[in-house]
């Protein structure tokens, strides 16, 4: 791998790192310097689906509020970088959908 790839492999990982840091610290207005305005996600909690960067704000808010203390892993983290784009994909700790209001597993769900 040539060394700017490597390099920018490197930031991609750094800025992953960090993203798991403002979850832990609880660190919405840190979350919101690190993720794109157009972020898309899927996540724990009905809809799967978050699509923009006020969605992801909105449904960590709930998280956070939810659990005193909130302990997020990435796990497997395979990165990927171009010229002009890079991309990863990895195991996050919280692997199944659940209703926040009842606290119960939801497996039912489509995006």
């Amino acid at each position: 791998m040539p060394a700017q790839r490597e390099e920018d492999e490197a930031k991609v990982r750094q800025q992953v790192d960090k993203i798991v840091e403002g979850i832990q610290a609880k660190d919405l207005e840190g979350l919101k310097r690190l993720y794109a305005t157009d972020v898309v996600s899927f996540d724990v909690e009905p809809p799967l689906q978050h699509v923009g960067l006020e969605a992801k704000l909105k449904n960590w808010a709930k998280v956070f509020t939810f659990f005193q203390d909130v302990d997020y892993e990435v796990r497997d983290l395979t990165v990927t970088v171009g010229d002009d784009v890079a991309f990863g994909h990895a195991f996050g700790q919280a692997s199944v959908p659940f209703d926040m209001a009842s606290g119960k597993g939801v497996t039912d769900l489509e995006p």
